[in-house]
């Protein structure tokens, strides 16, 4: 951890729990200070967003949740996308120069053979004045050895890196890297992390929306992706799911 940091300077580390989330949730209802953090080595009932299962096998990836209390004006959807390029910027930083984010909070691999790849999701989640950022890394190991479902779409960093890696160390270089991107969404909003979130996008990905198919451009101001459309326009997507296709 960085000298002197808010991020992680109040910690609990669990071998198994249910949900990172649920027990940081928790800890912000009792009172769990800004930046206080939640770790596990195996989840059994880990989730994304609406509710889809995040596989959280022990031993393998990272799972970990973020108590923030940012104030009553900051808003909290676009906290997702800040995190996001936060997360990013560690796992490239451990190797995988390819990552790159696909809207509004995934980190994905580019793949020579097919469609990208999953290595990581990002859930925020509120309870009263606080914040709850729910981080999940696919670290190590096969994605083979995941469910069948979810190892279609999935990969692990030292999969992609040909070793093990560190999940300790892991750890703390992204505690670093989030410590700017959410200082700065704080203070300035989604204009504040904008440019950083395009620059950090997996390149031209494809994807599907509820106004249909199209490659990403890149994020608005407002936190909205732009989306060239295979109709010849661009579209802005706001809210609702964004699926990507080979």
């Amino acid at each position: 951890m960085t000298s002197g940091s808010w991020l992680g300077a109040a910690r609990q580390v669990h071998a198994e729990v249910g949900s990172t989330n649920d027990l940081a949730l928790a800890w912000a209802k009792d009172g769990a200070p800004h930046g206080a953090i939640v770790t596990a080595d195996a989840q059994t009932a880990g989730r994304g967003r609406h509710g889809r299962t995040w596989a959280s096998p022990p031993g393998r990836s990272l799972y970990l949740s973020i108590v923030v209390r940012l104030g009553p004006t900051v808003p909290v959807p676009p906290l997702t996308l800040a995190v996001g390029v936060g997360v990013c910027a560690a796992i490239r930083a451990e190797g995988v120069a390819a990552a790159g984010l696909k809207w509004p909070n995934d980190v994905l691999v580019a793949s020579t053979a097919g469609a990208p790849r999953k290595l990581a999701g990002v859930l925020c989640e509120s309870t009263g004045d606080a914040v709850v950022i729910g981080i999940g890394v696919n670290a190590n190991g096969a994605a083979a050895e995941l469910p069948p479902e979810i190892a279609a779409r999935a990969t692990t960093i030292g999969e992609a890196l040909g070793r093990w890696i560190d999940r300790d160390a892991l750890l703390e270089r992204l505690l670093d890297e989030l410590v700017p991107w959410i200082e700065r969404y704080q203070a300035g909003g989604v204009a504040a992390i904008a440019p950083a979130w395009t620059a950090h996008m997996l390149p031209a990905l494809r994807v599907r929306t509820d106004r249909g198919t199209g490659a990403a451009r890149g994020l608005g101001a407002d936190g909205a992706l732009i989306v060239a459309g295979d109709d010849g326009r661009d579209h802005r997507v706001t809210s609702g799911d964004v699926e990507w296709i080979a």
